[in-house]
């Protein structure tokens, strides 16, 4: 795959596309927004299997459901903010009966012009409410396409949540998933070490770059944020002084939120930080936006040397 910038959306839909013809048991299930989500591929490559309920988040999660009990994998795909909205079904219809259905939440994090409605900035703290069902956040192309790749031989149901925006490459083609996993992306943490997922791994990168001369702050890629490897995650934490968390999502139930209860579990006397969003945001710019919340490289150190 190119190493070049790709929005992890597009690599989504290219992606499912090759596995769907390969294995005839994936359906792809669109409510209304498949130019947005890039279901619009798989319709014009397999239509046959693609299936439009319109503006009808409840129906789709049923119809997935009960393909995945009837032995196929269904592929649900909707902004973040929509199929989170639809707690209750995927509770019910998904969560309980614990059908292996893969959820997809796309234009997670801050999104631009669309505006706080559409951003899926609470979708990770309401899935990880819901039982059975696990969660992943890929950062670059290679990882999209690993995830994705998973959680269709998944005996269980799942969720995955996708930028709308270009990422660039940190993986080689040898990059391989492992669920639980956390990875660790720079590796020099003498100071502190940010613990992060998805869109914001490189956004924590050149924040860290940026104070090269200053402090020793490692990152740590989080994919697999349900479940989560504890004793990889312990292993690090020994290796360090102060814990960050950043994230393009609220910092009440996101990922922030589940390292703390590994910390408190094991009662790790470590100084903790999370940054995030805590409210609505404001509509502008994607790049405008990352700055305005401080969660650009930039705005990520400045919090970092607030906290060191």
């Amino acid at each position: 795959m190119s190493k070049k910038n790709k929005a992890i959306r597009d690599v989504f839909g290219e992606v499912l596309v090759k596995f769907a013809k390969k294995n005839k048991k994936i359906f792809a299930i669109s409510p209304d927004l498949k130019s947005a989500t890039k279901l619009s591929i798989f319709k014009k490559e397999i239509p046959e299997r693609f299936i439009e309920t319109g503006i009808a988040e409840a129906n789709a999660i049923g119809i997935a459901s009960g393909l995945a009990m009837s032995g196929l994998k269904p592929v649900v795909a909707s902004f973040g903010s929509f199929l989170s909205g639809k707690n209750i079904e995927i509770r019910v219809s998904i969560g309980f009966n614990n059908a292996p259905a893969i959820l997809v939440g796309t234009h997670g994090g801050l999104i631009g012009p669309d505006g706080p409605t559409q951003a899926g900035l609470q979708d990770i703290s309401v899935m990880r409410s819901i039982p059975n069902i696990k969660i992943f956040q890929p950062a670059s192309p290679i990882e999209t396409a690993a995830i994705l790749y998973h959680c269709i031989k998944l005996k269980v149901p799942s969720y995955i949540r996708i930028s709308r925006q270009a990422n660039k490459e940190i993986y080689n083609k040898n990059y391989k998933f492992v669920e639980g996993k956390p990875y660790i992306v720079k590796n020099d943490m003498k100071d502190g070490v940010i613990f992060t997922s998805g869109n914001m791994v490189e956004r924590c990168l050149d924040a860290s770059n940026l104070l090269k001369n200053m402090y020793k702050i490692g990152v740590v890629n989080i994919p697999s944020i349900k479940p989560l490897n504890k004793s990889k995650i312990l292993k690090i934490i020994s290796k360090t002084k102060r814990l960050f968390s950043v994230e393009d999502h609220s910092i009440n139930g996101g990922l922030g939120s589940a390292m703390l209860e590994i910390i408190s579990k094991y009662n790790i006397k470590k100084p903790f930080c999370l940054h995030g969003l805590n409210d609505f945001t404001q509509s502008g710019e994607v790049e405008e936006l990352y700055k305005y919340y401080n969660l650009d490289g930039s705005g990520i150190a400045k919090f970092l040397r607030k906290n060191i």
